[in-house]
This record gives structure tokens, C-alpha cells and sequence, in this order.
């Protein structure tokens, strides 16, 4: 998709006419540590209707984008917006402007100091749904987790190491606009970066890190981007009580949701680059998605395992080595097939064993009417064995809406048939 851009910085000193959100912070905000009141208001002003959504072109969009720069110009100088232009229809072609918010806060060595970790996430959301998809009388996409919860979490990151002063690379904070339509914000910032991508150490990304399970399962993926990257954190999740899932990347699905956030981008130009995420749900992309079904205890854990994370990288004296993700290349650039059938489930990418995980079977769908259930393992649909998510979308193409077939499904190490009706 060719989109027409163009690049705009402010800078500090430019005039601004942004309103002061962070009045709606709570009178016992915390600035040296993250807490779960901090991310409750964050989360709960981002997402609330009050801002109609954030999607490109918005007045949430602006809302938002003033209610972060506001913070960062609070505790830095170097702050900046890249402007940019997206396509938001590809039928009618109608266009909007969005927005990359930068705020950058120095490091503490006088050597060090010349390189960069990079602290991300998408504060976009998808559009809210048409008149005639109202649920209930709700039509607004607030998107709680997809991503203000990655936003609070880039925020309060930014505001504890501002008073901290801790590091001594430099760390780069930024919210990426038009994630949703294609990464457009990071594509559009490793095209136009504001400083040298060679001499970034690790790029940390935080997308929908807000609905922690009871297992407190959360994926981290590209540990394998750089070479020890794995035996350097270890220790931080050894020490978690967080269960940190498949970030060695040895399933088809996990590598093919690699692919799909904001931290690619820089992963093509070469920068070793972790993923933080929790899982697609029920509530992904609709007006479900809100403030009061984020775990924000979950919020809290999260948080002091990528500070761990970000404070080696930004402290050790070495730096990483880039490694390429065998295949990964190869994966993303498959062309799934089209389905014609659904089977009304949410896959679990981060499973690494044979056949596809329900992370989550949607109500009134086929899978539900044929009574799978979340944690169920498809293992074949008529004869055919799904070995991952591009095997699973294949099978789906050939089958005509109608049809019963037969499924194989593993529950509790035990394999069962069930006809399902499309």
C-alpha cells in the first residue's frame, strides 16, 4: 500500500495548544515507582468515552496525543511529534493525519549516552463500529488493553526513569500512531528515525499487556533477536512470578504473531526487539474492550519485569548483536488463505505443541455449537492434520458454508471426534 506522508517535528519550544490532561491524575500519584493506581488512571482516562475512540484522524486521537505530549514536556526537553498521513479507507480513499508523540530522556554516561534504547507502544485503535454494529448502545472501540494499556505502561515507564535518572544509554519513548491500519506509525519512524538505528541497543515493545490470565501466562517474543539475550533476562524471569511463554519462537504461529506489532519494523532494520503481550480475547477489537476488565495487578507485574529488562540494556557495558529469526522472514511473507468458513474461536499463538490452541471460543459460533472449549487443541479437520495456523486457514478455504465436518481435538490428553456444523 503506497501512502503519501510527510514529516513534521516539534520541538519544545514550539507553541502548543494541547490541554493539560494530567489534572486528571489522582492526588497520590507516585512519580519514583509504577503502581496500580497510576495505571488504573492512565488506562481509565485513555479509554474512556470521553475520547470517542483513538483512531486515526479522531478527537480522541488529538485528545491523546496532547495528553502525552503534555507528560513528556513535563519532565523533558526533547520532545517531538512526527506528522504523518494515513489511507483510513482503501475503498473511498479518504485520508487522515496521525501522529508519532517522542519523548527522550538523556542517559548518565558521558560514552553511553550516544546510544539508545527504544520504549514503544501503539496508543492508536481501530475505528468505532458503523450504526448498524452497535452492541447494545455501546459504538465506541475504547480499546482498554488494545493498547492503552501499553501506553499507561510506556508513560509511567517514562516518568520513573525522568526522576530516577538511572540509565546511562539514553532511552526513547514512543507512541505510535496507525498501528492498526499496518504498523503505519513504526514503518513510518524507522524510515524517519531521530536518531541513528544503528547505535539503538534494544527496541521494547508493550501491545496489549492488559488482560494478564489466572496463569499469569505472558508471551515474550524476540528474545532470539540477539545473540544471549535469552541468559541476560533469565534471571528477571526466573525471579517474575510471572509465567513468560514461548519466547524462543519454535512454533509456526508464534513466529507468525512476531510479525504482527509495532516492533518489526525496527526487527527490519536490524535492532534486536522484544514483544510484551497477554493475548487476543473475546473483547479484541469491539466496544467490549474496556477499562474495567484490564488486570491492572497484571499491569503492575508486567511492568517491573520489562523495567528489569530495559535497565540491563540500557546499563550493561556491551553491546547486543542483531540475529535474524530463522524463517521468520519466509512465514510473514505467506499469503494465508482465505476462509470461507469460521470456526468462531481465538487461536493461542503462543502454544508450541502440535495442532492449534483455542485460547477462547467465541458464543453462537460453530466451534461453541459443537461444544469445544477454551484450552482445546484442534489436531485435524476432516483428515487433514493442523500442524499451525497457516495449515488451519487452508482447510478452512475449501470447506463451503453448510457443511458438517468432522474435527479431532485434544481435551486433557484426551482426543476426541466432534461433527461441527459451518
Amino acid at each position: 500500500m503506497k501512502l503519501f506522508t510527510f514529516f513534521i517535528i516539534f520541538l519544545i519550544g514550539c507553541s502548543s495548544t494541547s490541554i493539560n490532561f494530567l489534572d486528571f491524575q489522582p492526588s497520590g500519584k507516585t512519580e519514583f515507582d509504577t503502581t496500580v493506581e497510576d495505571f488504573k488512571s492512565r488506562v481509565g482516562y485513555l479509554a474512556s468515552d470521553k475520547l470517542g475512540g483513538r483512531s486515526a484522524g479522531s478527537k480522541g486521537d488529538i485528545l491523546a496525543r496532547d495528553y502525552m505530549v503534555d507528560l513528556f514536556k513535563k519532565y523533558s526537553s526533547d520532545v517531538a511529534i512526527q506528522e504523518f498521513e494515513v489511507i483510513t479507507n482503501r475503498r473511498t480513499k479518504e485520508t487522515a493525519i496521525t501522529y508519532n508523540v517522542i519523548g527522550v530522556l538523556p542517559g548518565n554516561d558521558p560514552f553511553l549516552k550516544e546510544e539508545f534504547v527504544i520504549i514503544g507502544g501503539h496508543y492508536d485503535t481501530t475505528p468505532n463500529p458503523p450504526k448498524a454494529r452497535r452492541l447494545f448502545f455501546d459504538n465506541i472501540n475504547n480499546g482498554a488493553d488494545d493498547n492503552a494499556s501499553g501506553t499507561a505502561m510506556v508513560l509511567e515507564l517514562f516518568e520513573k526513569y525522568a526522576t530516577t535518572k538511572s540509565h546511562k544509554r539514553s532511552l526513547i519513548f514512543i507512541l505510535f500512531g496507525g498501528e492498526e491500519l499496518g504498523l503505519l506509525g513504526s514503518k513510518f519512524y524507522a524510515e524517519n528515525p531521530t536518531v541513528d538505528l544503528n547505535k539503538v541497543q534494544l527496541m521494547v515493545n508493550l501491545d496489549m499487556i492488559g488482560r494478564l490470565d489466572e496463569d499469569k501466562n505472558l508471551y515474550l517474543g524476540g528474545v532470539p533477536t540477539a545473540y544471549g539475550l535469552d541468559k541476560e533476562i533469565k534471571p528477571y524471569i526466573e525471579k517474575s512470578s510471572l509465567n513468560v511463554t514461548s519466547y524462543q519462537h519454535t512454533a509456526s504461529g508464534v513466529r507468525s504473531l512476531f510479525s504482527r506489532s509495532d516492533h518489526y519494523n525496527f526487527y527490519r532494520k536490524e535492532v534486536p526487539s522484544l514483544f510484551f503481550f497477554t493475548g487476543i480475547h473475546k473483547d479484541y477489537h469491539t466496544p467490549r474492550d474496556e477499562a474495567n476488565l484490564v488486570n491492572y495487578e497484571g499491569l503492575k507485574l508486567i511492568s517491573d519485569l520489562a523495567e528489569e529488562v530495559i535497565d540491563n540494556a540500557a546499563n550493561k557495558e556491551q553491546r547486543f548483536e542483531f540475529r535474524a529469526l530463522p524463517k521468520i522472514e519466509e512465514e510473514s511473507e505467506k499469503t494465508p488463505a482465505r476462509m470461507k468458513v469460521s470456526l468462531g474461536i481465538m487461536p493461542d499463538y503462543a502454544h508450541q505443541g502440535s495442532g492449534l490452541k483455542i485460547d477462547s471460543v467465541i458464543d453462537k459460533r460453530p466451534a461453541k455449537n459443537a461444544g469445544m472449549k477454551d484450552g482445546d487443541i484442534v489436531l485435524k479437520i476432516q483428515d487433514v492434520v493442523i500442524d499451525d495456523i497457516y495449515k488451519y486457514m487452508e482447510i478452512l478455504s475449501k470447506i463451503e458454508p453448510g457443511a458438517k465436518v468432522q474435527a479431532t481435538i485434544l481435551r486433557k490428553n484426551e482426543e476426541l471426534n466432534i461433527d461441527v456444523q459451518f
